[in-house]
């Protein structure tokens, strides 16, 4: 046995991310195969280097400059989805380059693509356009994760649906007729074993698992989902054990599974636990058959190289990252108990996971060390069998078993032990990993210890005033943060209130934001007035984030939404009126309207705070119209900092308010393309004539001061008056 491919490995790994970034990972992966492989099969070693930097290169062109499709489009029949009638799909146009596109269809004919076996050919016309980052820090950047996974870059606009069906003609396009087959029969089964059913053995984590995976991911268990190949590994362990009970001829059983392994991501869906688990089986088997000269590690280092070959930037990903480390440490970790072997691989995993959720569960090793079993023997077996024999006996008993299992699972999140611990940057938690390792095979516990506490002060303490607005589309949401945690107010949520939307602002983007910075409370929830683009998500956010304090107007205090955030997780609720003082901390916001609870409409009661926030003083006015600004204007003196009233509608930022309070900068908090057209050129022409620069949420994506500093999520820093 060797293990020259885990050199190759890291001297192909190190080429790749020369080019790919972070550069110095490339470079510490090949001075470490320099040092341990001491120039051992120097040609191959540095053939792969350049075969790894050939590979980041040709990655990192095409990540600056996406290559275009174009042409009509082939779509499998999985890559259907989206709503009743906004039909989504994703394909591969008549170049070879990833699209996907979207259309308004009739139920009928959205219910009968979403249920197709057969592939179709779609027909587009117009402008592509170019997915978009993440608008937010911290929020889920579906075009960065599409680009890992898929090499999807673009988009073709919205129009008619121009499609026709087509025989298979490939070995993919069958195999995946025969996956839309399974999903087809998979939905016929009852509601909770179909969940578990798509979501262990096809590897479709959808909506209808959303509930359960947010308690997996609280209690560190999210893997269970396929991420880690879990599935997999059962699975074959099953075939091996059914063939031998059948007298199978295990060299004939061992072959065919060689032969039918390659296809098992398209059957059980492509992600990088299941691609990772399917060639290590079939490493590991091809090894045995044909005595290969091949250790446990080799195997997984050439399908890590293959994998990085066909996808160079899967270990960019949570997934990749996750499952290789796992895996690779299960060969490392030597044999001992399964508590103990958790353990460890709990810590191995934990930067990761810290850079990626921002918590992690004390309990997170019992969890699996208790759970993991019960998927693996007898959740996933139950499951497999009742969707090969959905009439069984056992259906009627297992469906309220899951049921009760749900219940159980959720019932745990309540165990103390949910850490926030904050954003661990992407440069420490490689550093982190290292040092378990190394603490591990050391048996030493102070470099682990030092890495914990250098992590918690990186991702805890913040020593300056920060305050930013959010991007929720059309809406409101801005946090004002005191240094070191002495004050975390949330003013306004976003939302809507009509509609539902899986991943709501105040969840993707808020909820996210602040477990990132190391919050697990809000000292303040502000809710302005009770329009639904201001607080439509508060109940959401109420549930999702404790709030000691939950302050409204007199008015709005009965509003369903309001009465929808105080069901949530709120500790007292104030209503406040003008001239009250909002204190927290070193926090000091004064509130200047309104005056009394009999205004007319939703946007004259708007809550305006006005107050100094490190060394700016800062004028928060919600929705306030031209007549409140009137009202308030004696009442507040200089204004550094103005978050334009209504969106930069016409009906606020009156030209002579403007012209007193001569602010340095204007913040606008406005949804790209919004149907009501703000800001609205008159009010962008009072600032332009007053000097004042404006920045806007539409343009910019997040907005945030810190210190001195103007900053913007899609466009860099950003300079004031």
């Amino acid at each position: 046995m060797t293990r020259r491919w885990v050199f190759a490995a890291a001297f192909f790994a190190g080429g790749l991310y020369l080019w790919l970034e972070p550069w110095w990972i490339g470079a510490v992966l090949v001075g470490w195969a320099l040092v341990k492989n001491r120039w051992a099969k120097w040609p191959l070693m540095l053939g792969l280097f350049v075969v790894g930097m050939s590979v980041g290169w040709r990655g990192a062109a095409a990540t600056r400059d996406p290559p275009k499709p174009s042409g009509s489009v082939i779509v499998l029949p999985t890559n259907w989805g989206g709503t009743d009638t906004l039909l989504r799909y994703t394909g591969i146009a008549a170049n070879g380059v990833p699209v996907s596109g979207s259309a308004v269809v009739t139920k009928e004919e959205a219910d009968r693509l979403r249920a197709t076996t057969q592939p179709q050919v779609v027909q587009w016309h117009g402008d592509l356009t170019r997915l978009q980052p993440a608008r937010n820090q911290y929020e889920f950047d579906y075009a960065q994760y599409v680009w890992f996974h898929d090499g999807l870059a673009y988009e073709s606009p919205r129009q008619a649906l121009v499609v026709t069906a087509f025989a298979p003609r490939t070995l993919t396009e069958h195999l995946t007729g025969l996956r839309a087959k399974l999903l087809a029969r998979v939905q016929q089964l009852p509601e909770t074993i179909r969940r578990y059913a798509k979501g262990l053995l096809l590897g479709q984590v959808d909506e209808e698992l959303d509930d359960m995976r947010e308690d997996l991911v609280q209690l560190g268990i999210f893997h269970l989902f396929s991420v880690s190949g879990l599935h997999l590994f059962a699975l074959l362990a099953g075939l091996i054990w059914l063939t031998d009970r059948l007298r199978i001829p295990k060299e004939a059983a061992e072959w065919t599974l060689i032969a039918l392994l390659p296809l098992l991501p398209l059957l059980l869906g492509g992600g990088a636990g299941i691609v990772r688990a399917v060639w290590l089986s079939e490493v590991r088997l091809l090894t045995a058959r044909m005595r290969l000269p091949l250790s446990r590690l080799d195997g997984f280092s050439l399908v890590l190289m293959g994998n990085l070959a066909l996808q160079p930037y899967i270990l960019h990903t949570f997934g990749g990252q996750l499952t290789y480390l796992l895996a690779g440490a299960l060969y490392l970790l030597p044999a001992g108990p399964r508590l103990k072997r958790n353990f460890h691989l709990g810590l191995i995993g934990l930067p990761v996971i810290l850079a990626h959720t921002f918590r992690f569960h004390l309990l997170q090793v019992f969890f699996n060390w208790l759970l993991v079993p019960v998927f693996e023997l007898a959740v996933m077996p139950l499951v497999l069998v009742t969707l090969i024999f959905p009439g069984g006996p056992w259906t009627e008993a297992l469906e309220p078993g899951l049921q009760l299992g749900e219940k159980g699972l959720h019932a745990l999140t309540a165990l103390p032990g949910d850490v926030i611990f904050g954003a661990v940057p992407a440069a420490l938690a490689v550093l982190g990993v290292g040092v378990v390792l190394v603490s591990l095979a050391r048996r030493q516990k102070r470099w682990l210890i030092a890495w914990l506490v250098a992590a918690w002060l990186v991702a805890n303490v913040h020593p300056q005033w920060r305050v930013t607005l959010f991007d929720v589309g059309q809406g409101d949401a801005i946090l004002i943060e005191a240094p070191f945690k002495q004050a975390a107010v949330l003013v306004d949520t976003g939302g809507r209130g009509f509609g539902t939307v899986r991943e709501p602002p105040a969840k993707r983007a808020i909820v996210n934001y602040l477990h990132a910075r190391g919050l697990n409370h809000l000292d303040i929830l502000v809710l302005t007035h009770a329009d639904a683009d201001h607080v439509g998500d508060a109940g959401l956010l109420a549930q999702l984030m404790p709030v000691r304090r939950l302050v409204t107007t007199t008015l709005a205090a009965r509003h369903r939404y309001i009465l929808a955030a105080k069901a949530g997780q709120v500790a007292s609720h104030t209503p406040l009126l003008a001239p009250a003082i909002l204190t927290v901390g070193p926090l000091k916001l004064k509130v200047v309207a309104p005056e009394s609870a009999d205004a007319k409409e939703k946007n004259a009661d708007s809550l305006v705070l006005y107050g100094k926030i490190d060394k700016y003083f800062w004028l928060l006015t919600g929705d306030a119209d031209r007549a409140v600004e009137a009202k308030i204007a004696p009442l507040i003196g200089r204004v550094d900092m103005l978050k334009v009233g209504h969106h930069g509608s016409r009906t606020s930022s009156d030209p002579a308010f403007i012209a007193q309070i001569d602010p340095k900068l204007a913040l606008i908090s406005a949804g790209v393309n919004n149907r009501y057209g703000h800001p609205h050129e008159e009010t962008l022409e009072t600032f332009a004539a007053q000097g004042v620069p404006v920045l806007n949420t539409a343009d910019r994506g997040m907005i945030w001061v810190s210190g001195q500093q103007v900053f913007t999520q899609l466009t860099g820093a950003a300079a004031g008056k």
